[in-house]
């Protein structure tokens, strides 16, 4: 287990310090750095002695920019309230660790994004996106990953978790948006094989607004084996909130911030099981696109 948490610590300190030179070569400020935070609320109606059990974190994080569209992002998750939940995520826990890098071939309108390193919902491994804006209206999107089970986490009594066990997961994704120009509306569907080995598909509809994005969206997955994951549909709504300061602070070598966005989101009749995946960058959203890529939300200001 070491062994492995050593290869990939050498290999994002070996990806971040050799394009670091290079973009020092460049007369263009590249290498930038964001220190950001933000609240993780997760909250569930699931005991009937109180409302709900509540479960609130800190997730304080740090991007590095280092040219040529390379990226290196740590998270972590600090505990502030635990009424409810495990005791377990009472526990100072590393979230994501990933270094990152973009592709884009504009001439035939290709654009990739690989990643390697801790993803979240405690994935490890490595993840590649790939994005074709068809036309102005239509983006045909993938993704695929393969990662095992990883945790890393401690307290100030002692007590930790440490694995980087489990077996290796393929995942793979494929999707379409379609974006109505004149009612900033986009629909998407996607579906494909997720982190629990299940295979599912999603239809959403977006409405986006000039710092706001609403979605209502339903699921169609494969009935799971316990008699908590017996149903098939799912459904639900998302509010992505993009917070200030709203300026483009990239000419800035550093700038510290709030957490870019505040996610909510409901699911009637979740498993907590079925259609789950990770994100590759700890700000990672609906409304914003993965990568850069001028389309949709791409191109709001």
């Amino acid at each position: 287990m070491f062994r492995r948490f050593t290869a990939i610590a050498i290999f994002l300190t070996i990806t971040v310090h050799t394009n670091a030179q290079t973009a020092a070569n460049d007369s263009t400020p590249y290498v930038r750095s964001e220190l950001f935070c933000g609240v993780d609320l997760n909250y569930a109606d699931v005991n009937f002695m109180r409302l709900y059990n509540l479960l609130i974190n800190l997730t304080p994080g740090f991007k590095l920019h280092v040219g040529e569209d390379w990226q290196f992002a740590v998270q972590a998750w600090l505990p502030v309230m635990n009424d409810g939940y495990n005791k377990r995520y009472d526990l100072y826990r590393l979230n994501m660790a990933v270094a990152s890098k973009e592709f884009h071939f504009d001439e035939i309108k290709q654009h990739f994004k690989a990643s390697a390193g801790l993803f979240s919902r405690e994935r490890w491994g490595a993840d590649l996106k790939w994005m074709y804006p068809l036309t102005n209206w239509l983006l045909l999107n993938a993704q695929t990953g393969v990662t095992k089970h990883w945790t890393l986490a401690a307290d100030l009594h002692s007590n930790y978790e440490s694995d980087f066990d489990g077996d290796w997961v393929l995942t793979g994704t494929v999707g379409a948006n379609v974006y109505l120009t004149p009612w900033d509306t986009e629909c998407r569907i996607s579906g494909g094989r997720y982190i629990n080995k299940d295979y599912g598909v999603q239809f959403e509809v977006m409405r986006h607004f000039r710092h706001t994005t609403v979605t209502a969206f339903a699921e169609y997955h494969e009935k799971g084996d316990d008699k908590y994951s017996r149903q098939q549909t799912a459904g639900g709504f998302k509010v992505i909130v993009m917070l200030p300061p709203y300026k483009d602070n990239s000419k800035k070598k550093f700038v510290v911030r709030p957490a870019s966005n505040f996610r909510l989101t409901y699911i009637a009749q979740s498993d907590g099981v079925s259609m789950r995946t990770y994100n590759t960058d700890p700000e990672e959203n609906e409304r914003v696109l993965p990568m850069r890529v001028a389309w949709g939300t791409g191109n709001l200001k």
